[in-house]
């Protein structure tokens, strides 16, 4: 119970500092182009900044995107790291999308307490050329506001601050060029994003998001996700559905790279889980006890969030200029898809590891060594010295032998194959002929607040449970966790002459820095494909200034 109290006092000390502190976290999202077909790859770097008042403490380390319609719908959704200041990441843009207006939805876990309008919103057109429909168009919605205003930034004359030079204005095709790039700012260093692409594919992007409004005296519902990526929910009675403080909830990563938390819930049933390092989609068991009620119910928290914007989505214009830009588009990314398909990240081959989360286990009894007795409570009471059998009241329980006087006090953590079980009738009535080992971990053991006196792990023969009636409150969930990394860079150039350079975007660096006075030069490869470009150069530095430079040229 001690334990209990403190993991509270905990929580609910953060959840009050939090309030005493802004809430307030700005957040722009920069895309490689504003145009793409479907089936592209849309290339993303996000500007973040933390609340002012929290210092030097972590605050929200994830970052959420979706590529959404107008109305909100969601067509792909994707979480990635958030380091202090920024995040990088891909999307894929699903085919036999209706051409129009759509947007990159981003936000963290902590802007979802002021809803929908606190969140970042970039449009995007795209097109599909064997698609006829179109998006209905309706141009109500929220305002328009400018990129350095969601960066609470001012927007200057890039000229005075940043050269960008080339040495001419025309080059071949297949030909390297050079981009110097000279920062006059003396004081602070410079952080932009550098995209070259065909004139008139970075369009003019819009941009959709509000000052989180302060709720003073008010529980925030999601806490900034400081550790990485978080499961949270409540726990409720299920008949009732009265808030369970205290009560314990297990959580079971599944698949050969098994895993285990635990933790309580606070005083009004809300529990928080952190999942750092874990990518991809991960099956979790998720359960939960205590004792004093009897029928529990789990209510995990959506992940992404639920918010409806009011987005406008604008008619397709088709002008000859643009019906040829996007036909061009169009077949350049189909021979792309055709020559190139993307390289998406694929899933790493778990392999089983040698033992389970607690590592090596101070005893393993294999039941294959010894007669096959009838009853799993026969192997307890003769062959595993390390665990005794007791009855009180006509209840009987399990209680782990050693040294450790703890081990009288907390019970033990009850497995099978890595499963909680609350139950030990039902543990006890599996065929033992189902059950391959038991391991004995016989010394208290903690597992996030939750103190353990000890632990039995069963391990059945074909990974199957033994066929045990999972707890009641028990939910298995598919949750995913960080995208895995993806290459978000541009190939540089095509060294085959025969095969097609006809690449969208010829260029895209999401992370450039310049020192004070510092000058740096970067180059790429022009494609087969003659005409106008443009170099978009986007970006902040440290004082509060926002700029946006466009250097155009041409390739014949």
């Amino acid at each position: 119970m001690r334990n209990r109290i403190l993991g509270t006092i905990l929580l609910l000390g953060f959840a009050i500092s939090l309030l005493a502190q802004a809430r307030q976290e700005n957040l722009l999202l920069l895309t490689d182009r504003a145009y793409y077909m479907s089936g592209e790859t849309i290339r993303y770097r996000a500007f973040y900044q933390k609340p002012t008042e929290s210092g030097d403490a972590d605050w929200s380390r994830v970052l959420y995107v979706e590529l959404i319609m107008p109305n909100g719908t969601p067509l792909k959704q994707g979480k990635v790291s958030l380091d202090s200041a920024t995040a990088v990441g891909t999307i894929f843009i699903p085919g036999g999308l209706a051409s129009g207006t759509y947007y990159l939805k981003a936000y963290t876990r902590w802007m979802r307490n002021c809803g929908a309008e606190a969140m970042s919103y970039t449009s995007l057109r795209i097109y599909d050329s064997f698609n006829e429909a179109a998006l209905p168009v309706d141009s109500t919605g929220w305002e328009t506001v400018p990129a350095a205003k969601l960066l609470k930034r001012t927007l200057v004359n890039p000229d005075e601050l940043l050269n960008c030079k080339i040495k001419r204005s025309i080059f071949h095709t297949r030909e390297e060029v050079v981009v110097e790039l000279d920062w006059k700012e003396g004081e602070v260093p410079l952080d932009v994003t550098v995209s070259i692409t065909r004139a008139g594919l970075h369009g003019n992007q819009e941009y959709f998001g509000k000052a989180c409004q302060s709720q003073e005296g008010s529980n925030p519902l999601f806490l900034p996700e400081t550790r990485g990526l978080s499961l949270t929910g409540q726990v409720v009675g299920s008949s009732n559905g009265v808030p369970a403080p205290y009560a314990t909830i297990y959580i079971t990563m599944l698949g050969a790279e098994q895993d285990f938390f635990c933790n309580y819930s606070d005083s009004t049933g809300r529990f928080y889980f952190s999942f750092p390092g874990y990518s991809g989609s991960r099956d979790l068991f998720v359960s939960t006890y205590h004792p004093e009620f009897p029928g529990l119910e789990l209510l995990i928290d959506r992940d992404f969030s639920q918010d409806v914007p009011q987005l406008p989505s604008y008619m397709v214009p088709f002008n000859d200029s643009l019906s040829a830009a996007i036909t061009e588009m169009s077949v350049n990314a189909q021979i792309n898809q055709q020559y190139y398909p993307p390289k998406l990240a694929i899933a790493e081959q778990d392999t089983a590891g040698e033992f389970l989360f607690y590592g090596l286990p101070m005893a393993s009894i294999d039941f294959n060594d010894f007669i096959k007795l009838p009853r799993l409570e026969e192997y307890f009471v003769e062959v595993i010295p390390q665990v005794a059998v007791r009855k009180s009241h006509g209840i009987r329980r399990l209680v782990i032998l050693g040294e450790h006087p703890d081990l009288e006090i907390y019970p033990p953590l009850l497995m099978i194959d890595g499963v909680a079980i609350f139950d030990l009738e039902a543990v006890l009535a599996v065929s033992p002929r189902l059950i391959e080992r038991v391991e004995i971990v016989n010394a208290p053991y903690i597992r996030g607040n939750v103190t353990f006196g000890g632990i039995i792990s069963l391990i059945s023969k074909n990974n199957d449970l033994g066929f045990i009636d999972l707890p009641s409150s028990g939910l298995l969930v598919n949750y995913q966790m960080l995208d895995r990394a993806n290459d978000t860079s541009i190939p540089s150039r095509v060294k085959n002459p025969r095969l097609p350079d006809v690449r969208n975007t010829l260029y895209w660096n999401p992370g450039v820095k310049l020192a004070p006075h510092g000058r740096r030069n970067l180059s790429f490869y022009t494609s087969d494909i003659t005409g106008a470009y443009e170099i978009l150069i986007r970006g902040s530095d440290s004082t509060g200034k926002y700029l946006e430079l466009r250097v155009p040229f041409k390739v014949e």
